[in-house]
């Protein structure tokens, strides 16, 4: 029997301790971290291009749906829409401020 075996690249590394989230068609770099205060809703975030590794968001990130969320657990990562950082199970990271126009 014989098959296809398709081979993903190892994770991309992005700028200033920043990973990657994305797919094969695309993506950002982003780091986030907690604001400092463990008893709120919100983190600092920064989104970096694919292309060229600049900024593309650089803010506070307010966390919609599920309390129990950690900055450092990458793989409830999914992506970036410009306007959102999406996590899994419908949660995301709304930016507060805003979003440069491209």
């Amino acid at each position: 029997m014989s098959g296809c075996v398709i081979e993903e690249d190892p994770p991309k590394a992005g700028p200033n301790g920043s990973w990657w989230v994305g797919g094969l068609d695309g993506g950002v770099f982003l780091k986030v971290t907690d604001d400092g205060n463990p008893n709120d809703l919100f983190y600092h975030g920064v989104i970096y291009f694919e292309s060229d590794k600049t900024v593309w968001y650089k803010g506070q990130l307010k966390l919609v749906g599920d309390t129990s969320f950690s900055p450092e657990d990458k793989d409830r990562y999914e992506g970036w829409d410009g306007e959102r950082l999406h996590l899994k199970n419908g949660v995301y990271l709304e930016a507060t401020q805003p979003i440069p126009a491209l």
